[in-house]
């Protein structure tokens, strides 16, 4: 049962913290003039228009989220990584759908398949380090 909650409390912190640094990234870059963030459509049609600091920082909420929900999955489960490797999965098929959704460039495409699992092991990692 631990390691259920250990997935689910993990997916919670892991997806608040994605959409916080986001957040952040649209913040710090927003989107151009016209761009309806609400519109699939719209983003579908500026997807070229959006700023490389915006998508560096989806990348980096997509690492900070697989990062800590992993960390907390395992802390919680306390048992092996792998409840930590669930909640890097689960949010690497979220960052999957998102890039089936809306046409990105390769780059991040690429980077975006190879930072969740990575990241999500670097959590798991210092928790059970700590434990042990």
């Amino acid at each position: 049962m631990r390691k259920v909650v250990g997935v689910i409390v993990g997916m919670i912190a892991g997806g608040t913290l994605v959409g916080m640094v986001e957040g952040l990234g649209h913040v710090l870059f927003p989107l151009p003039e016209g761009v309806d963030a609400t519109s699939i459509e719209s983003l579908k049609a500026n997807m070229d228009k959006i700023p490389l600091g915006s998508m560096l920082f989806v990348l980096l909420g997509w690492a900070v989220g697989s990062v800590a929900g992993s960390a907390v999955a395992v802390w919680i489960s306390r048992s092996s990584i792998v409840p930590g490797l669930i909640v890097g999965g689960i949010l690497m098929a979220g960052g999957i759908a998102n890039m089936a959704m809306l046409p990105h460039p390769v780059w991040f495409s690429v980077a975006g398949c190879l930072v969740f699992l990575p990241s999500a092991w670097v959590g798991a990692q210092m928790v059970r380090q700590k434990a042990d």
